[in-house]
């Protein structure tokens, strides 16, 4: 076993990031040195060097001796806020390189450098696994109050006295998975056994997971259930199936299957979404949500959207308050459907933000919005290389998830005119490739009309004139197109013929 520093990334709050957070935030971060911050903390006139880095880093237990000292101030705390007063003036006067001498803690709230250090500390109070429920939900609460006197004083209690140091890989390993499997009925050794066959089985693999599966794992329970709903074991989807491994996988608590039992009834793929239904979907969606599930708070918001609830209640209030709790984990969907609701309300740029945000995290949707939005001048100013970048980089996402407006906006606005200021070139068969890896969406169907049009045009080749009738054929026969949209096929096929200069014979 090793040790892991505890000062070396946002993972711990820790008495090594909480003097990496002073320094970062001092005026001169020389002057923010570990003996002296430690000596400051603990009201001590000296202490060796390699003591403190030994306690900063987290590979040597703080001493009881100072444990002892914050044990004191403890008991003195709860009777009279005020005690850590010096001690915190001391450390912002570090911070600022001045003498500070407030008197009491409100003159103190209003000062920015502990504010500043009171905000910085909180990613290290968000991502540490150690740090109790209730003890951040105290210090949020605090944050939204100002007050930053508090916050420090709570984290130097917390990091002296109730922080684990030192820990060890594998004390980490096994802290993850039992905070992981919080709240459910899941079984460490149930994951193991799932992991031991995901990692080492080949073709093999499915029947191995119906093995388990025999046994209740839930994990091949999940893993099965998402496979019949994607139709890759049989080639068709079975949603029967997968409700039915989602269900016994939702009887250990597992939080996805039991978002996605309420996600196959909503958008029914089981039943008919009665009243029943509705219910049912309801509670396990409750479920999903008790049990930390991103999707559920997702779920919920367009819930409240279309009035999919138990009351049939619309409250769009409700919906952006659950898409919000969801955008702080990063959630792509929350942050396109925040994006839609403020799009709606023609508030352009909160959109942009939301959009921009998710298209950064790669969602596909998101970036052929963002790429419109460069491209129409929605916002932001008109710029094509910025639009062209976001189509691109939603046209690469994998298939489940791709939005195919990306390929049919670059297939539109750069490859089939193409672009000298972008240093693209017209190219009518990449047009082509890119629009036929597009399965049955119409509007790539009939730039791929107008396409292999225009190459039958040069080439005179049957089998471009043969696509050319596929594709006509596909649209005429095709009940979403009316008959206005018929005439500018046919009028835009006319144009081409105009433009083209037929090789000579």
């Amino acid at each position: 076993m090793k040790y892991l520093k505890l000062n070396n990334n946002d993972n711990h709050l820790s008495l090594g990031n909480f003097f990496n957070e002073i320094k970062n935030n001092s005026i001169n971060k020389s002057s923010a040195i570990q003996t002296e911050l430690f000596c400051i903390i603990f009201n001590i006139d000296n202490i060796s060097e390699t003591t403190v880095n030994n306690y900063c880093t987290g590979y040597r237990s703080i001493g009881n001796d100072y444990k002892q000292i914050y044990l004191n101030y403890k008991k003195k705390y709860l009777k009279n806020k005020n005690i850590l007063l010096p001690i915190i003036n001391n450390i912002i006067s570090i911070m600022e390189g001045t003498i500070i001498e407030y008197k009491n803690i409100n003159d103190l709230n209003k000062n920015n450098t502990i504010k500043k250090l009171s905000i910085s500390l909180q990613k290290y109070l968000k991502n540490d696994i150690y740090v109790p429920n209730i003890y951040k939900s105290n210090i949020i609460n605090l944050l939204k109050q100002e007050n930053y006197y508090e916050i420090i004083s709570e984290i130097l209690f917390y990091i002296i006295l109730e922080k684990k140091q030192p820990i060890y890989d594998n004390d980490l390993i096994n802290s993850t998975i039992e905070e992981i499997l919080i709240n459910t009925n899941i079984s460490p050794n149930a994951l193991k056994e799932y992991l031991e066959i995901e990692f080492k089985e080949g073709i093999s693999l499915i029947p191995s997971l119906k093995k388990l599966a025999n046994k209740n794992n839930p994990y091949a329970l999940y893993k099965l259930g998402n496979l019949e709903y994607d139709g890759l074991i049989t080639g068709k989807k079975n949603y029967e199936k997968a409700y039915n491994y989602h269900l016994k996988a939702a009887s250990f608590n597992h939080p996805t299957s039991c978002w996605m039992i309420s996600h196959m009834i909503i958008n029914k793929k089981i039943g008919s979404l009665s009243n029943d239904d509705i219910n049912l979907a309801w509670s396990y969606l409750l479920k999903a949500e008790s049990l930390n599930s991103i999707s559920s708070l997702n779920t919920l918001g367009l819930c409240y959207l279309k009035g999919i609830n138990p009351n049939k209640e619309i409250n769009e209030d409700k919906a952006i308050k659950y898409f919000k709790k969801a955008e702080k984990q990063n959630y792509v969907y929350a942050l396109n459907n925040l994006g839609k609701i403020y799009e709606n309300k023609k508030d352009y740029e909160l959109a942009y933000n939301y959009y921009l945000k998710s298209a950064n995290l790669e969602n596909s949707w998101a970036c052929n919005k963002i790429g419109e939005y460069y491209r129409l001048g929605i916002y932001v100013k008109k710029d094509l290389s910025t639009s062209y970048e976001y189509y691109l980089k939603g046209s690469s996402s994998p298939i489940s998830t791709r939005d195919n407006w990306n390929i049919y906006n670059l297939v539109k606005y750069f490859y089939l005119e193409g672009n000298s200021q972008l240093g693209i070139t017209k190219d009518i068969n990449k047009s082509i490739t890119l629009l036929e890896s597009i399965k049955d969406f119409t509007p790539s169907q009939e730039l791929l009309l107008y396409s292999y049009f225009e190459l039958y045009l040069i080439t005179n080749k049957k089998e471009d004139l043969d696509k050319v009738n596929t594709y006509l054929s596909l649209l005429n026969n095709n009940p979403n197109i009316d008959i206005s949209k018929r005439n500018i096929i046919e009028n835009t096929l006319k144009n081409i013929s105009k433009k083209i200069t037929l090789p000579r014979t």
